[in-house]
């Protein structure tokens, strides 16, 4: 099955495995200039859309992933990094100003995610007309199951193994092997991880 690809830029890599496939209506969009876009091999795209609009930005999907919703880079010099084997079921991931998110090996998100590295809109100091938001980087580590309708703001770190509940709100920092939940997310037991196979209740 061909992929929809429109590049209306210039200086544009696009490098995607023979074996990567679509099932569903998925459309990837380029427009701007040197920008690098690589998806490795084994990995399925299902309906959504990946979209660069902007230049010199990198968004790397690694191998045998499986991806299903909207990855946006809005911004120049914006980076967005998936790890080999990370599964998603419908996460809406955008880049609206310069930063970085990075999603670690064997993460597995639910559906109707959210993450930016930006606030979209400025707040400013009234005294002084400064800005006092501006956008920070994402980091989640390896083997992190993020469950339906997480929110993931800018300048969030969470660690390998992670669990993060349903509905959470995360606005700092979640060290390795939490299980958080809440709004804002807060660590409910430590010492956890998690396994996609659904084992014996002992």
């Amino acid at each position: 099955m061909t992929l929809d690809i429109t590049d209306t830029g210039r200086d544009n890599r696009i490098e995607i495995a023979p074996d990567v496939t679509r099932t569903g209506n998925l459309r990837i969009v380029i427009a701007g200039d040197g920008n690098r876009l690589s998806i490795g091999p084994g990995t399925k795209l299902a309906a959504g859309l990946i979209e660069i609009r902007n230049n010199n930005a990198t968004l790397k999907i690694g191998a045998g992933c499986l991806v299903s919703g909207q990855l946006r880079l809005r911004a120049d010099d914006t980076r967005l990094e998936i790890g080999d084997a990370t599964t998603m079921m419908g996460a809406h991931i955008t880049l609206h100003e310069r930063g970085a998110i990075r999603l670690g090996r064997d993460c597995m998100l639910s559906g109707n995610i959210q993450m930016d590295v930006s606030d979209m809109h400025s707040i400013l100091d009234a005294a002084t007309g400064k800005r006092i938001n501006p956008p920070e980087d994402i980091e989640i580590g390896n083997h992190v199951w993020i469950a339906q309708g997480v929110q993931i703001l800018k300048g969030a770190r969470i660690g390998d193994d992670c669990i993060i509940g349903a509905r959470a709100l995360v606005t700092g920092e979640i060290p390795a092997g939490s299980l958080a939940a809440g709004a804002p997310a807060r660590v409910m037991r430590s010492g956890v991880t998690w396994d996609r196979r659904r084992l014996a209740w002992d």
